[in-house]
């Protein structure tokens, strides 16, 4: 394995992008600066599902957990997000986990012995540059090199822009009975996305935030679950002394 080989290989990654399916309305409250079940009366499910995603994109954080299967690969998620772009959090898939941090445009991957065996085996690696990238690796944090730190590149749990994009190809959505998230009132939006069959849960007490998305079916069913909304993101660069440095990895 040449250090070229070496850089790409540490560099991939499980990525998704998640956006909600609306068309707008401003937001509006009760008067109390609180927005309630009454405040949606009047609204279709399309527009209270606009109220969510304007209200998501304007916290300045959140967490964001749960699972999805893309690419035909389950894994599993959990990440504390911040407007400015910062991020920590796990993944995990097939046996085999990695922590993530983001801090403005430097990006840092610390996986597992299994999860470097599989990015080995995904870039067509032999078994014995493998085990030479584990070995590199072990214990250690990847600093993401600056040329691959594209905007399509970054870890989209880390975007809140991304996640909660507007949609450009509107799907009506329905509203169904009312229910609760973690003993949170919420009101629940149903709608389809070709072959997957979407749910949203929108906060009907406070602000409108998402609590809940769920995608049964399709190619990447799964499920989000946010919470901690404006709680304080605090992401630190690690050590340095375990960083490994990609310039000086290169061929």
């Amino acid at each position: 394995m040449t250090k070229r080989t070496l850089v790409a290989t540490a560099t991939l990654c499980v990525t998704t992008v998640m956006a909600l399916t609306a068309c707008g309305t401003d937001k509006k409250t009760d008067g109390s600066g609180s927005t309630t079940a009454e405040a949606f009366k009047g609204l279709t499910a399309n527009q209270i599902s606009e109220k969510a995603r304007v209200a998501m994109t304007k916290l300045d954080s959140f967490k964001v957990s749960g699972t999805m299967t893309t690419d035909g690969q389950h894994m599993t998620f959990d990440f504390s997000v911040a407007k400015a772009g910062d991020c920590q959090g796990t993944f995990g898939t097939g046996g085999a986990s990695a922590e993530i941090r983001q801090i403005g445009d430097a990006a840092y991957m610390k996986g597992d012995e299994k999860f470097w065996k599989q990015m080995g085996s995904k870039d067509g690696s032999s078994a014995e540059d493998t085990d030479a990238l584990i070995q590199m690796l072990k214990g250690r944090w990847f600093k993401m090199p600056a040329q691959d730190a594209k905007e399509e590149d970054k870890f989209p749990f880390c975007d809140i822009g991304t996640m909660f994009e507007k949609d450009k190809k509107e799907s009506h959505l329905t509203r169904k009975a009312d229910t609760e998230v973690n003993g949170t009132p919420a009101v629940t939006l149903t709608g389809k996305d070709g072959a997957a069959a979407q749910t949203l849960l929108v906060a009907a007490k406070g602000e409108p935030y998402a609590l809940r998305m769920t995608v049964k079916g399709g190619k990447e069913p799964g499920s989000f679950d946010f919470s901690a909304f404006n709680k304080p993101v605090t992401v630190t660069p690690p050590p340095a002394g375990e960083v490994m440095d990609p310039e000086k990895m290169k061929g």
